[in-house]
């Protein structure tokens, strides 16, 4: 990480720094306070946040501090697992980056005032944030990380895979049902002409839901939105045809697949059907 003099002035362009965000839990709160501590060193630096949620394992860990080195990032850190926070407090003298334990220094004046000290568990946390809210989290997070086909990797773990061509509202309808259902969701676009992940076709724990859309609509659709940044053709009917006939081809070779309409219907109207 780039260095700064501690009588660094400010400066009309300020350097970047990446700020690692690592939570065994959402990491939402965490990132609030961080932003609100780092917004005070505006002068000095501006910080590119990334956000690491649910971190389970020491090999994760690693993983992220290897890439931080890489980057020149800091991480500033909320574990409450005993095993990783000594694991951590390791790496914290051997890593030549800046590595803060956001909870150090509450557990250590709130132990000393009481003469005790904290279980150090990640299994309290639903009793803290509440199951509900856990569960809504991880929900939003895997939704996330899940958008426009990526992470395919690990799509096994989605409660619901959408599938469908480009503008038949994906994006919408996957935030939607993680927002007010909690569903952890993963959305594929459909490329015409570009085979899908093959593991699409062997999944069966996962729902399936096949959007399609009239040609009409979509094309409508496409032409009010990003066209210039699109191919040529993008918002032609004939090609959306093509399209949709290819997304047709790729629903009659998945099994128990549900295949939903969505025009000019809302999406809670879609969403309700999927749940």
């Amino acid at each position: 990480m780039a260095q700064v003099p501690g009588n660094a002035k400010q400066t009309e362009h300020p350097i970047t720094v990446q700020v690692f965000i690592v939570s065994d839990a959402t990491g939402t709160g965490s990132e609030r306070v961080t932003r609100t501590g780092l917004v005070q060193f505006r002068q000095l630096f501006t910080p590119v946040y990334r956000r690491y949620p649910f971190v389970k394992t020491t090999r994760q860990l690693a993983e992220i501090l290897d890439k931080a080195q890489e980057q020149g990032a800091m991480v500033i850190y909320n574990i409450t697992d005993a095993e990783k926070r000594r694991w951590l407090a390791r790496e914290k003298e051997r890593r030549g980056i800046l590595i803060i334990d956001m909870l150090e220094v509450l557990l250590q004046r709130v132990g000393d005032y009481f003469h005790g000290k904290p279980e150090l568990s990640s299994r309290l946390l639903p009793q803290a944030l509440g199951e509900k809210s856990l569960q809504l989290a991880k929900a939003i997070d895997f939704t996330m990380l899940h958008d426009d086909g990526q992470h395919i990797d690990t799509i096994g773990q989605a409660d619901v895979i959408l599938l469908g061509v480009s503008r038949s509202s994906k994006t919408p309808i996957s935030f939607y049902l993680s927002c007010h259902y909690s569903l952890k969701v993963a959305n594929v676009p459909l490329i015409l002409g570009v085979e899908p992940p093959e593991k699409i076709f062997r999944l069966k724990r996962p729902r399936m839901v096949g959007l399609t859309i009239n040609a009409g609509n979509l094309a409508s659709v496409r032409r009010s939105r990003f066209v210039r940044e699109q191919p040529h053709g993008y918002a032609d009917r004939s090609r959306i045809l093509e399209e949709l006939a290819f997304a047709e081809e790729i629903y009659d070779r998945i099994k128990d697949i549900m295949i939903i309409d969505v025009t000019d219907k809302p999406v809670e109207e879609i969403c309700n059907l999927i749940a």
